[in-house]
């Protein structure tokens, strides 16, 4: 009676270690394959900035190391999903001094594919003072796209131009400060004086 007790307790043990063993391997099982669906799974991708720079000023230098141009306004927000930048007030000056000098403004701005495009938006103003080989050239738009490293300014909303002492003014632009070459695209229409004789 006392070996048939104990042969009870023994196989009693036996199943409570043996169903502790299943529990204890269910859960490394699940544990194991939880953690691998979660390394497989796409990473969630961020869209909050991921740093800012107040009152910023940001120098672009030639191949050659000579400044080509700078921006600055008063807040400068990186963008990591698109790696992008967001500017409140950019200002731009070019700084080539083989090409015509140029000044843009502009209530907030975007940057972006790798600083090759600067969209400028909200009472854009571009002004280049009058050199000995172009006239004063003076812009007011809602957008202008800027390519610096062209040296082009383009736009698909209405603009405002005054060219020495011509006014034109029309919808689209494209301007190539480098060889001074204007295109307008639709409802244009200007100003101009008549050359002195």
């Amino acid at each position: 009676m006392k070996n048939l007790r104990s042969a009870y307790r023994f196989r009693f043990l036996l199943l409570l270690i043996l169903f502790v063993l299943l529990a204890l391997g269910s859960f490394w099982l699940l544990q194991v394959m939880h953690k691998n669906t979660e390394d497989l799974l796409p990473k969630a991708a961020r869209t909050e900035p991921d740093y800012f720079v107040e009152h910023f000023n940001y120098v672009q230098m030639s191949p050659s190391g000579l400044p080509r141009y700078n921006i600055s306004g008063d807040l400068l927000t990186h963008n990591p999903e698109d790696d992008s930048f967001d500017v409140q007030k950019p200002i731009i000056h070019s700084l080539d001094k083989e090409k015509p000098p140029m000044n843009l403004r502009a209530n907030r701005g975007k940057i972006e594919d790798n600083n090759s495009k600067v969209h400028l938006y909200g009472d854009v103003i571009a002004d280049r003072p009058k050199t000995p080989l172009a006239d004063n050239f003076h812009l007011k738009s809602e957008y202008l796209l800027l390519l610096p490293d062209d040296d082009v300014m383009q736009s698909d909303k209405p603009v405002e131009l005054t060219l020495g002492q011509s006014i034109l003014h029309g919808t689209g632009m494209d301007f190539n400060n480098s060889t001074r070459v204007l295109k307008m695209f639709s409802r244009v229409h200007g100003v101009f004086p008549p050359k002195p004789r």
